[in-house]
């Protein structure tokens, strides 16, 4: 009963927009718990379930008397009565057995109120959901990237400590890809190198982050403890052709306009962490993104390139996507410290 119960207050105004509308002579039909509803133009029908039937027929058969049902709920015996009787003929079937000793469920009766009961029970975690979902508390958050998810580590910490109920989708994708996704709505927001789109993206800077040259662990500079890419000019570079690779590739090229000799790049459809094994077997160096990286075998080194080699690290979503979640993430993003709203 206490499920019902929860449901009153909403249920009070809802009678009083059927009995306005009943007012206005509109054509009313009947729900299956015997309640008047105004009929859409468009053949489907607003249904307003009246709780209180519902109520009393829990209130019977806990207290085995339509008279004690009504003493507790603080209504006319005939009301219980009639609103019993009433369930029964939408049901369809004889939900109580009467006599002189009171009234108990029949077997239609119990597996009746037990898949009611069921109902409401799912009815209420529905609504407690939907209110968690409003709150940002639970839902569920699609994330593109373009960058090693690592580098983004400390924001996410933050967000899945403060957040555990909402479930994180990740997808990898080059730059403009990712923003072509926040646009398509197939993602929440991406994190980017290059904001690629129309003026519709928002955007927020979240800072430089280094580049860092992956060289095997017999290379001739692997001792250096800071490298130019003029450097590494006669060298072989093996770049992913998705996630950041399109921007470092773009990169190379730029700074190799003044060498003597155009870079050598070799694309490959593989992730950060297969490269560098490829590195570690002597197909080439690579280069990657993020002062925090970590090298994933111990036959390569990770040497940092002098300061202007660095990638610009942007959020990037739409303002008109009204998932709760993303405010929450965005809220953590911008909590670092070193965003900056761009656009």
């Amino acid at each position: 009963m206490e499920l019902i119960n929860e449901h009153l207050t909403a249920q009070g105004a809802a009678n009083s927009v059927v009995k306005e509308r009943e007012a206005r002579r509109l054509e009313t039909e009947t729900d299956l718990a015997g309640v008047a509803y105004p009929a859409r133009r468009s053949g489907t029908p607003a249904i307003v379930p009246d709780f209180r039937l519902f109520q009393y027929a829990f209130a019977s058969a806990e207290h085995g008397s339509f008279r004690r049902a009504a003493a507790a709920l603080n209504v006319q015996q005939s009301t219980v009565s009639r609103s019993v009787r009433s369930l029964e003929d939408r049901v369809g079937a004889k939900l109580f057995e009467r006599g002189h000793a009171g009234i108990r469920p029949t077997p239609a009766g119990n597996r009746f109120l037990e898949e009611v009961t069921m109902g409401f029970d799912h009815f209420r975690r529905a609504t407690r959901r939907v209110g968690a979902l409003q709150r940002g508390e639970h839902g569920e958050l699609a994330i593109a990237v373009s960058v090693p998810f690592i580098v983004l580590g400390h924001a996410f910490k933050r967000f899945r400590e403060r957040y555990r109920g909402i479930s994180v989708e990740i997808v990898e994708a080059t730059s403009s890809a990712s923003c072509a996704s926040v646009q398509q709505r197939t993602v929440d927001v991406a994190f980017v190198t290059k904001v690629a789109g129309h003026g519709e993206l928002r955007s927020l800077h979240m800072g430089n982050e280094r580049m860092l040259a992956v060289l095997p662990k017999s290379h001739s500079l692997a001792g250096a403890r800071r490298l130019n890419l003029e450097e590494l000019r006669r060298e072989r570079f093996i770049l992913s052709d998705g996630g950041s690779g399109p921007e470092i590739e773009d990169h190379l090229i730029r700074r190799a306009a003044k060498w003597a000799v155009s870079p050598n790049i070799q694309l490959h459809r593989v992730d950060q962490c297969n490269l560098i094994n490829m590195v570690a077997m002597g197909f080439g160096v690579t280069i990657v993104v993020g002062s925090s990286l970590r090298a994933a075998t111990d036959g390569v080194v990770l040497v940092p390139l002098v300061a202007q080699n660095a990638l610009s690290l942007h959020a990037v979503w739409m303002d008109t996507n009204p998932n709760p979640a993303l405010k929450r993430l965005l809220d953590i993003v911008r909590e670092s410290g070193c965003a900056r709203m761009a656009t």
